[in-house]
């Protein structure tokens, strides 16, 4: 009876690993050319992307599916096929290519969005083990397994549009299998929503995205190399990766070749997710990659950056009801040498005060509502 016993809590330890497997795909830019490949068009260029893999825990496939979500307005099958099978899957012995459908399916029902971008077809790829025996292994580590170029049809950018990987759930052929085709995988897609964009050069150019906790909240820190035709930066917060809100919104500098650093608080903080939506002045857009903070939550009513301010002061108020007030700000002596009327509603309210004509030294910034704690002391360096 005990050996019975033995045996069943050894099964039930294996059936619980399997369940807490997960395997992961998302995809990559690897390469673009602005050079039409045949000279004929109308392919403006070409761009070619991967797949990698990710897994909770060392596994070995026997079988491998990718589905690739992308725009036909955008992107169009090269003249030949060209998927090259990268890492474990290009080592590992006796696997082929069993499905190469480059050109894709329209999507049934379509279009789907993910991200706010519109995709009408999808692309199949498929490997499998011909002997049926897994070697391929799967790390615990992001890991290309597929490149594979395409024909751009864009001429500006992004070219080639934008394309995504759908978890298994929603398309099943979005996963692996292993242990000679006894156990299927489907893979999970954490940038889904976060599409990958397929073209030329950046008209922002991040250098950093990070969170960072203070006293006052989650404060979002990025800073760019070079901006072209860049409009604004909005801050986007979610507590399940899934869904966004606005955190604030932030002018960019619109043409720059120099360092530009930027910040935004987030007084709500707690346990969230970050991402910057980059906007064009055309309109088009381009999400960064997502950040994640856990920061406590402080009862701080307002708070101003950046310290020493230069040309523009934030004024960031949390407010538990509607004011209307007017922001005023003192020199040292106490003379009145700016206002600007200001309008609270319930929540996180983010202001501007342009201090351009300002000489540099010490200032006060108060509010002249009393109800309202704000009573700051900063200073302007030139």
């Amino acid at each position: 009876m005990k050996k019975i016993f033995v045996l069943s809590f050894l099964c039930l330890c294996a059936w619980a690993n399997i369940d807490a497997q997960v395997v992961s795909a998302r995809s990559a830019q690897s390469t673009y050319s602005s050079v039409d490949p045949d000279g004929a068009g109308p392919a403006t260029g070409s761009v070619t992307f991967r797949v990698e893999l990710i897994s909770t825990l060392p596994i070995l496939a026997d079988g491998i599916g990718f589905v690739v979500t992308f725009q036909t307005a955008n992107l169009m099958a090269a003249a030949a096929s060209n998927v090259v099978r990268l890492g474990p899957l290009a080592t590992a012995v006796n696997w082929n290519t069993a499905v190469d459908n480059q050109v894709g399916n329209n999507i049934i029902g379509g279009p789907i969005v993910y991200g706010g971008q519109s995709f009408n077809r999808r692309s199949v790829f498929a490997f499998g083990q011909a002997s049926g025996i897994p070697n391929c292994s799967i790390p615990t580590t992001w890991t290309p397994f597929m490149e594979i170029t395409y024909w751009t049809l864009g001429t500006s950018y992004p070219q080639g549009g934008y394309i995504t990987i759908e978890p298994g759930s929603i398309v099943p052929v979005n996963s692996l299998s292993a242990e000679g085709g006894g156990t299927s995988y489907d893979y999970e897609s954490p940038l889904l929503n976060t599409p990958t964009v397929l073209g030329g050069t950046l008209p922002v150019q991040f250098t950093k995205f990070e969170t960072k906790c203070t006293n006052t909240g989650t404060l979002i820190s990025w800073a760019t190399a070079q901006e072209f035709n860049s409009s604004s930066f909005e801050i986007e917060r979610s507590t399940n990766g899934s869904n966004w809100a606005n955190v604030g919104s932030i002018a960019a500098a619109g043409v720059s070749v120099s360092e530009k650093a930027y910040q935004q608080i987030d007084l709500n903080a707690g346990n969230a997710f970050y991402r910057i939506k980059q906007v064009d002045k055309d309109g088009a857009f381009v999400y960064t990659a997502i950040e994640r903070a856990n920061c406590a939550v402080k009862n701080i009513s307002s708070l101003i950056y950046p310290v020493p301010a230069f040309d523009v002061l934030n004024v960031v108020i949390k407010s538990d009801k509607a004011i209307r007030t007017q922001l005023q700000v003192f020199d040292i002596n106490g003379k009145l040498v700016k206002t600007q009327d200001a309008s609270l509603a319930n929540g996180n309210n983010n202001f501007r005060i342009n201090l351009s004509g300002l000489s540099a030294g010490d200032y006060i910034i108060r509010s002249n509502d009393p109800s309202l704690e704000l009573n700051k002391v900063f200073t302007i360096a030139r």
